[in-house]
Order: C-alpha cells, then sequence, then structure tokens
C-alpha cells in the first residue's frame, strides 16, 4: 500500500528558507506526470493521486516534491538548475569515463554515439541519495558500476536493438544510493553491475565446502594411484 505524503515538517526541523531551492513550473508539471504514471501502475489510487497531485500544483520548494515521489520506485525529480546537471558528452567514437573519487549531482546526461560510456559509482560523492541517469547514447554499452549496497532501476529506459544486462543485487528496498537510469539508448546493452572483486576476494566468498574439495581433487591426483582412474585422454576407456 502507498504511503500518504510526508507532512511538512515542524518549524525546528525545516531548513532555512534560504537554503531551500525553489520548484520550477517544469519541476512540478514533472511531478504531475510521474504521480500519473505510479496511478496507471496501480502504485497510488485515485483518491492519492489527486491528493499528491494539488499538493505538487502549490509545492514551493524541490523537498516538497520530492517527498511526494520518496515511495514510488523509479521515479526521480528532473532537476532544471544547471548546478544540479552535469553534462557528459563525447565526439563520435570518443569515450566517456567517470571513475574513481567524483562529484556526482542529482542528474547525469550522457550523450555519447560510437563510443564507450563508463559511470562507476563506487567511490563516487553523490550529492543526493538518489541519482538520475538520463542516457541518449549508441553503438555502445554504457556500464553503470553501483557500489553493493546500492540499487538501481530502468523503469523509464528505451532501448533499440539491445537489451539491459543488470546484474546488480535486487532489493525491495532503494539502497543507501539509487540509480535511476532512464533515457533512450541504440544498438548495444546497457550493463548495470557492481564492482568487480579480485581474486583474493572471488577466493574468500567461495563455500567452505571447496577448500575440502579442492584438497580431494589434489589427493586423487597424487603419484601412484592408477592412470583409469582418471580415464585416458580423448575419454575413451581402456579395453
Amino acid at each position: 500500500m502507498a504511503r500518504r505524503p510526508a507532512q511538512r515538517l515542524p518549524a525546528e526541523e525545516t531548513p532555512p528558507e534560504d537554503r531551500r531551492q525553489r520548484a520550477s513550473d517544469a519541476e512540478r508539471e514533472d511531478v504531475a506526470a510521474l504521480l500519473a504514471r505510479a496511478m496507471v501502475a496501480g502504485r497510488l489510487t485515485p483518491a492519492e493521486y489527486s491528493e499528491r497531485a494539488a499538493v505538487a500544483q502549490g509545492a514551493r520548494h524541490r523537498d516538497e516534491l520530492d517527498g511526494l515521489l520518496a515511495d514510488l520506485p523509479g521515479a526521480v525529480l528532473h532537476s532544471s538548475h544547471g548546478s544540479d546537471v552535469l553534462g557528459l558528452e563525447a565526439g563520435l567514437g570518443g569515450s566517456i569515463s567517470r571513475r574513481g573519487l567524483w562529484r556526482v549531482p542529482p542528474t547525469v546526461r550522457v550523450h555519447s554515439w560510437v563510443g564507450s560510456v563508463l559511470l562507476d559509482f563506487s567511490e563516487a560523492e553523490c550529492a543526493t541519495s538518489v541519482v538520475a541517469v538520463e542516457l541518449a547514447t549508441g553503438m555502445c554499452s554504457p556500464t553503470v558500476v553501483l557500489p553493493g549496497d546500492a540499487t538501481a532501476d530502468v523503469d523509464d529506459m528505451r532501448i533499440s536493438a539491445g537489451s539491459v544486462r543488470d546484474e546488480t543485487v535486487h532489493r525491495l528496498e532503494r539502497g543507501s544510493l539509487h540509480v535511476s537510469v532512464r533515457g533512450r539508448h541504440a544498438f548495444g546493452d546497457v550493463v548495470l553491475r557492481h564492482p568487480v572483486r579480485g581474486r583474493w576476494e572471488r577466493l574468500r566468498a567461495l563455500p567452505q565446502t571447496a577448500p575440502r574439495a579442492l584438497a580431494h581433487r589434489v589427493a586423487e591426483r597424487r603419484p601412484g594411484r592408477p592412470a583409469h582412474d582418471e580415464g585416458p585422454p580423448g575419454g575413451r576407456a581402456e579395453r
């Protein structure tokens, strides 16, 4: 059951007026459209939609709009503030790569054609707990790397001649970081994954029975055992 909109914070918890970002008409309309989509999907009842839509129309600040979408998967407020958007664009055949420590605003817009795209959030410093990645890409395989406790969705992603390869861990609740991948992509896969672990970490992640199984295999190959235990080359039995 969808939660009701959060009430206004008490005066002592409300951020100072000069620190709150004003909402624009475009952002209010964006939230209204997301609420309507949630109602069609069955996440909101008509009554809940009407109540939230009325609040969105009268909202003055962006944090009020964010509160209306907090419990709706994949619903992220688009930003109209230039400082809240990072535009990454590569020429034909160029590459885009962000890894290590980099600062991530609420929205990352990527434009690339016939070039590699890598967005690694595993060590990134994100301004918000929800980040929207808007793709306008083609003839490549954009890759989004998420920390182990992060989640993602591709509810608003449209792909032509390709697919989404989501290798992340799925959870019922949003992770400490949630990345909403949306936009358009053509001719290639969109890849979502967690960081690739090193060899030692992969060995530590093996089941507890793995060392004993390995020791048993070594013992079977020790000198002195009959050669027919493993069979002759080519898999043919000796007569």
